[in-house]
């Protein structure tokens, strides 16, 4: 048994990461947390409320490192260029941790992960603030849920294997969906 004093929530969070993705998101318990840490089940409850609560630190741990990424390759990019940095960068974090990807993409999971919730909608509002996009109305809206749409939509499928061809075929494929949608956007150059 670890001790209590040796466990910490970076512990409990990578531990929780590394058993999603050998087992799946439905598979974490906290028993089965507890289990792999060498912990009781009640240890974690010093660094967690529930499972839910567990998950809502492992997805908010995702985003900020997808936040940290974009914000590092995103800096001297502005315009279309930089909607391109985002979704390249946002696919590759998704594609790096597969397996937490869901976390992002189901409407079902985010309404239960708050925080998770709000940092990805937060992360959203950083870029398009950012791009001036929140202040063009109706039309920005617009823009800016279609970019979205086949930014998530195509993620989704590709990390559902919807998308069967050889790899560099996939990212011929993402850049020109992302090339269609950016495309769309009238008040930015």
């Amino acid at each position: 048994m670890v001790k209590r004093r040796t466990l910490t929530r970076e512990k409990v969070l990578d531990q929780a990461n590394e058993l999603i993705a050998d087992h799946g998101l439905n598979q974490l318990t906290i028993r089965a947390l507890a289990t792999k840490l060498s912990v009781r089940p009640q240890s974690i409850y010093n660094y967690v409320n529930s499972l839910n609560d567990l998950l809502d630190q492992v997805g908010l741990r995702f985003v900020n490192e997808l936040n940290d990424a974009l914000m590092r390759r995103l800096v001297g990019v502005s315009g279309k260029e930089a909607l391109f940095v985002f979704a390249r960068e946002f696919r590759r974090g998704c594609k790096q941790q597969d397996y937490l990807a869901p976390l992002l993409m189901n409407p079902d999971d985010l309404r239960h992960l708050e925080r998770t919730h709000i940092a990805l909608i937060d992360l959203y509002k950083q870029m398009f603030t950012s791009l001036h996009l929140d202040e063009k109305g109706a039309t920005g809206l617009v823009e800016s849920t279609l970019y979205r749409s086949a930014l998530f939509g195509f993620i989704v499928q590709e990390i559902g294997g919807f998308i069967r061809l050889p790899e560099a075929q996939i990212d011929e494929r993402f850049e020109r969906t992302m090339e269609l949608a950016i495309d769309q956007f009238t008040t930015i150059d």
